[in-house]
């Protein structure tokens, strides 16, 4: 019974040094950690911070100033929803649903008086056929006091005669991330990725289905990815980055020109961002009627949350 004993300690012995040397303890599998995006390392001097919006807005990619509010949204991959934010510290006031289109690829929103307008046109790949800008009334919302409001929208859906070939490329000319309302028509600039140009395309307010050929262009040398048009100065402000990447983001502003001809007119670049950071700046509104203010937003990378800022035209040397 003795030996028995022994024997059976024995092997608890082995048993118990065999599981410690084959088990794996928490020491050898360190826990696995995502981190949060770090606020906003990517600095300008150019910019002022306004607040963060990447609780509600991570991948903002469109802003647009009005009736006294900002207005933004997500992009692809994101609920069809806009949201209603405080310009003055970028907080979420209210969330506008779109109940009866979905978000493919929302880009740019823009507005007039009574509608507003969001770019469902984010043609990465360039095989998108279903091109359209949502037309919202703002009476479904402007009053409205609701946390999350819901609302249908019209389309106006496009497509660019220039454009034959359908097949996945990196290198086309048929993505668009802006668009700008100007009296009674919708103006697209093109985000070029084969020549790091933008086109200009006027399209009308009234839903349907058009077929646009360019009417203008410049040689941004970047990739535009927002826009907004002062009906007082009759001014056009543009926002991109390089080609490269996220960096060298840039503005432009386009001044004295003759109706919708853009570019013919004093064009002048202000570079607000760096080669080194990575800052995906996305939408640009001008925030007073004399054009001297502006917002921009920029989406959460690894290097930056999604945040709403200010500049000025006299900070940029406009």
């Amino acid at each position: 019974m003795k030996r028995t004993f022994s024997f059976i300690l024995a092997c608890l012995s082995l048993l118990s040094v065999s599981c410690t040397s084959n088990s794996v303890t928490d020491e050898s599998v360190p826990e696995v950690v995502i981190p949060e995006p770090v606020p906003a390392v990517v600095k300008s001097n150019l910019v002022t911070e306004v607040g963060f919006m990447w609780t509600f807005a991570t991948e903002s990619s469109g802003v647009v100033l009005s009736d006294g509010f900002i207005y933004t949204h997500n992009d692809s991959g994101n609920s069809s929803v806009f949201f209603k934010v405080n310009p003055t510290d970028g907080t979420l006031i209210q969330t506008i649903k779109v109940t009866n289109f979905s978000n493919v690829d929302w880009e740019d929103i823009t507005a007039d008086d009574d509608f507003i307008y969001i770019g469902d046109f984010g043609n990465n790949d360039g095989i998108r056929k279903d091109l359209k800008v949502l037309k919202i009334s703002k009476s479904q919302f402007k009053n409205a006091t609701d946390a999350v409001v819901y609302v249908t929208a019209e389309a106006i859906q496009f497509s660019y005669t220039e454009q034959t070939s359908f097949i996945t490329t990196s290198t086309h000319n048929f993505d668009c991330e802006t668009v700008i309302s100007k009296g009674d028509s919708l103006y697209i600039f093109t985000k070029d990725r084969g020549d790091n140009a933008t086109r200009v395309y006027k399209l009308s307010k009234t839903p349907g289905e058009y077929a646009l050929t360019a009417i203008g262009g410049y040689n941004v040398k970047g990739l535009v990815t927002g826009g907004d048009y002062n009906a007082q100065t009759n001014e056009v402000v543009l926002i991109g980055y390089s080609a490269s990447g996220h960096k060298n983001s840039f503005i432009y502003l386009l001044s004295n020109f003759t109706a919708d001809s853009f570019f013919s007119g004093k064009v002048v670049e202000k570079i607000i961002g760096n080669s080194t950071n990575d800052w995906q700046t996305e939408g640009i509104t001008f925030g007073s009627a004399d054009g001297k203010k502006l917002f921009l937003s920029c989406e959460t990378t690894a290097f930056t949350k999604s945040e709403l800022y200010t500049t000025d035209k006299t900070t940029l040397g406009f």
